[in-house]
C-alpha cells in the first residue's frame, strides 16, 4: 500500500528487516506487477516482490528467494449480492432472457390459431362471426385471445352461439391457461436465477461467472480452466471498484490481500466465500544467478528463528503463522 509517497504492508515491512539485518540500503520503484518480473530479468532491478508466486515457469527467467508466505487464492463477494436489481434484470432479460420465453410464447400463439379455426368451423353456420373464412377467422382469434385473458365482456365484439363453439374455447382457455403458467414460470425461474446465481462457494462454482482478476498474475490461467469470464485489471482496487458496483460476480486474488480488504476498507460491504484454495508460496524475486539470493535466504531464516517474522505476521493478519 501507498500513502503519501511511503509504502507499506507486510512484505514492505518484511523486506526492510531483511535489509536491516544485511545492512544494505535500498530505493523502492513503483511497477504495474505484471513488469515485474521482466524488469528484474533484464537487470533493471535487483529485486521485486509483490505476493509473487514461486512457479517453475518464472523461475526459468528468474531465482525467487526461500517461501517468504505460504498462502493461496481466494473468493471475494459482494454481502448485497443477492438483491435484486430491477434495472440490471430487465436488461439481462432483454439482451438473453427472452430466449427462454421464444418456444412456449410460440406454442401459445399456435393454439389460439388452432382454437380459432375450431371455433370458426363450430360457428360459421350460426351467422355469429361470419360466414367466410376471412375476416371470420380473424374474428374467431380475436374471441379466442378474450377468452384467454379473462376479459370477455369487456372485449368481445363478437357472439359465439353454438354450444360446441363455446365447449371448444372452454378447453381452449384450460390449455392455454396451462402454457401461461409455463411462460410465468420461465420468468420467474429467471428472477430466481438472477437471485440466487451469485450463490459462489467455492471456485467450482466459478464456472460461467465474471470474476476481475489482476493480469499478469497466476489467477488468469486458473480461471480460463474453471471455466469463468475473466475481466483483467491493472490494478486490484479496479476489481473492488467493479464487484462493488456489480460489474463482476467475484472477485479472485491472493488470499492475504483480499483477507486485509475485507478486514478493513470492504468491511461493510464485502466477504470471502469458501476456503483456501491452490495453495501457493510467495517469494522475492531475484536476477538469475544473482549472489545476493544466499543473503536474502540466510537474513529471512534469522528473522523467523528471531520472531521478527512472527511478529509481522501477527501484525497484518491477527495471528501467527
Amino acid at each position: 500500500m501507498e500513502s503519501g509517497g511511503k509504502y507499506s504492508g507486510f512484505e514492505v515491512e518484511l523486506w526492510e528487516a531483511i535489509a536491516k539485518e544485511l545492512g544494505v540500503g535500498f530505493e523502492y520503484e513503483k511497477h504495474l506487477f505484471k513488469e515485474l518480473i521482466p524488469l528484474v530479468a533484464e537487470k533493471k532491478a535487483d529485486i521485486a516482490f509483490s505476493a509473487i508466486t514461486i512457479t517453475e515457469k518464472r523461475e526459468e527467467i528468474v531465482d525467487f528467494s526461500h517461501s517468504t508466505f505460504k498462502s493461496g487464492l481466494h473468493i471475494l463477494l459482494s454481502k448485497n449480492r443477492s438483491k435484486i436489481d430491477f434495472a440490471g434484470t430487465i436488461k439481462a432479460f432483454m439482451s438473453e432472457g427472452y430466449k427462454q420465453l421464444v418456444k412456449p410464447f410460440f406454442v401459445l400463439l399456435i393454439i389460439i390459431f388452432l382454437f380459432g379455426n375450431a371455433v370458426w368451423l363450430a360457428e360459421r353456420g350460426s351467422g355469429g362471426l361470419g360466414l367466410s373464412y376471412f375476416p371470420g377467422i380473424l374474428r374467431s382469434i380475436w374471441v379466442s385471445l378474450c377468452v384467454i385473458i379473462g376479459s370477455p365482456d369487456a372485449l368481445f365484439s363478437f357472439e359465439v352461439n353454438t354450444w360446441t363453439a363455446k365447449f371448444i374455447l372452454t378447453f381452449g382457455q384450460l390449455i392455454n391457461l396451462a402454457v401461461l403458467g409455463l411462460i410465468i414460470g420461465e420468468l420467474t425461474a429467471f428472477i430466481t436465477t438472477r437471485k440466487i446465481r451469485l450463490n459462489i462457494e467455492g471456485p467450482a462454482d466459478l464456472k460461467g461467472r465474471t470474476v476481475a482478476a489482476v493480469q499478469g498474475t497466476i489467477m488468469i490461467p486458473l480461471l480460463k480452466e474453471l471455466g469463468a469470464t475473466i475481466v483483467p485489471v491493472v490494478k486490484i482496487d479496479e476489481a473492488y471498484t467493479k464487484l462493488r458496483k456489480s460489474e463482476v460476480d467475484a472477485v479472485v486474488h491472493d488470499a492475504p490481500v483480499l483477507i486485509y480488504y475485507m478486514l478493513n476498507e470492504g468491511a461493510k460491504w464485502a466477504e470471502i466465500a469458501g476456503e483456501l484454495f491452490d495453495k501457493q508460496d510467495y517469494g522475492f524475486v531475484l536476477q538469475e544467478g544473482s549472489p545476493f539470493r544466499e543473503k536474502v535466504n540466510r537474513a529471512l531464516l534469522t528473522i523467523r528463528e528471531n520472531g521478527v517474522y512472527d511478529a509481522l505476521y501477527k501484525k497484518w493478519f491477527g495471528e501467527a503463522e
